[in-house]
């Protein structure tokens, strides 16, 4: 399959940040940023006339941290929050949500190897130093939404979350592509999680290209092995734009669907 195509001055680019911009870490605040990808984001931004914007599950203020100086337009818990350039954070209210705390807090203390992240309208179990507690983890979050109004629970990667129900990624990018500077562009999206397949669902249908880190079944319509791969990309693209591409360091790029078949012989 040909190589991922560099980025073009007509391109509306969307990027998740864990697991694809950042490799993951134990725990979320252990997420170390690549010295030189700051630069490449703001370089890109500014070839691209603003339509850059990160989409994650992290707040917004977390993904300001770890990328500062940079104030990128984003899409925060999965869509719950949202910042166009320049503008104030908007975000969506998750009533009732407090009352979930307590009997979340208590599994967590009864197993040292579960982590309880609050967010901003969000709360997330991370088992990710506990795998064998999947089952337990994602039942206790089925018990107190219970008979909870405008909440939902969300797997991903090694963790569950509660967030306001009827939002995703996905919806993200659409609100964000019937905005300028993003308007009239060729979305692309590249994630890692089952979270982000929302996301790839919407730039598919708008014609755009998912990129898949990793490998497993999605609706992304090409691969990278891994972040370090996704930043590759992203560093040859704004060096391309800047007259200085280097071609040696061309990602591996895949056909997502083509290797679960060769997984499955």
């Amino acid at each position: 399959m040909p190589p991922l195509p560099l980025i073009e001055p007509n391109t509306a680019l969307f990027l998740d940040f864990d697991g694809t911009l950042a490799d993951l870490a134990p725990r979320p605040e252990l997420v170390q940023v690549e010295p030189e990808l700051v630069g490449t984001l703001h370089r890109l931004y500014d070839r691209l006339d603003g339509a850059l914007a990160i989409v994650s599950g992290r707040p917004i203020i977390e993904l300001d941290h770890f990328l500062q100086p940079l104030l990128l337009p984003a899409a925060g818990v999965h869509g719950a929050e949202l910042r166009t350039a320049g503008a104030q954070i908007e975000m969506k209210p998750a009533p009732g949500l407090e009352p979930l705390i307590p009997p979340l807090e208590a599994l967590v203390r009864r197993h040292p190897g579960l982590r309880l992240e609050r967010k901003s309208v969000a709360v997330a179990i991370h088992y990710r130093e506990a795998p064998e507690l999947e089952g337990l983890v994602r039942a206790a979050v089925t018990d107190v939404l219970r008979h909870a109004i405008g909440l939902e629970g969300m797997p991903g990667k090694m963790v569950v979350e509660i967030k306001p129900a009827g939002i995703n990624k996905g919806d993200a990018i659409a609100a964000f592509m019937n905005m300028p500077p993003f308007a009239g562009r060729g979305p692309v999206f590249a994630g890692d999680d089952v979270t982000d397949e929302a996301g790839f669902a919407v730039v598919r249908k708008l014609g755009g290209v998912g990129v898949l880190v990793g490998q497993r079944e999605t609706m992304a319509t090409v691969s990278v092995t891994g972040p370090a791969a996704l930043r590759c990309w992203l560093h040859r693209s704004a060096r391309a734009f800047d007259g200085t591409p280097a071609p040696d360091e061309r990602p591996a790029v895949s056909d997502p669907q083509r290797d679960l078949e060769g997984d499955s012989l």
